[in-house]
């Protein structure tokens, strides 16, 4: 598909995501905007399934308005909602946006990309990892799934932490 204009692409791609991920907006899951090549080509990552749909329509997963900043063991939903939950997962939907969120942590680079992901961490945020805001040659998947594993041994090491994913 590479050499495919992108409309043509994006046309092509339609129905094979529509099969991937239908339409979850009765489960506050918003439809992606733009074709996938275009939002690939934007520098996008395009995601596939690998549980969250069948957790959304089983009530396993609860989507929750945007985290708006953090007290304490809490977080402040924007919707002036407070929870407590045990970690944090932000899913920034089809673009990074991390600027409102931890922008203010020296933690991002002029383009709004993590400085470090995986289990490194910045002297400013020690306690906060980033992944998948990268797209390697190896594979994203199974960099997450390496990234994944190195959190967890550096947050067994120094105990409970929050972790920000995209997804």
């Amino acid at each position: 598909m590479r050499y495919v204009p992108t409309q043509a692409a994006d046309a092509i791609a339609e129905p094979v995501r529509r099969l991937a991920v239908p339409d979850l907006r009765a489960w506050s899951w918003p439809l992606p905007t733009g074709g996938l090549f275009t939002r690939g080509r934007a520098g996008a990552i395009p995601i596939l399934d690998v549980g969250l749909v069948a957790a959304l329509r089983a009530g396993r997963v609860k989507p929750v308005a945007a985290v708006a900043g953090f007290a304490g063991r809490e977080v402040l939903l924007a919707d002036s909602a407070r929870i407590a939950p045990d970690a944090v997962v932000v899913a920034t939907g089809y673009e990074r946006g991390l600027e409102p969120l931890v922008g203010h942590l020296g933690v991002l680079d002029e383009r709004g990309e993590p400085l470090v992901h995986g289990a490194r961490t910045t002297p400013d945020a020690p306690r906060l990892h980033l992944i998948g805001f990268s797209n390697p040659m190896s594979g994203m998947f199974r960099e997450f799934g390496i990234d994944a594993r190195r959190i967890a041994r550096a947050l067994t090491r120094g105990g409970a932490a929050r972790v920000a994913a995209r997804a």
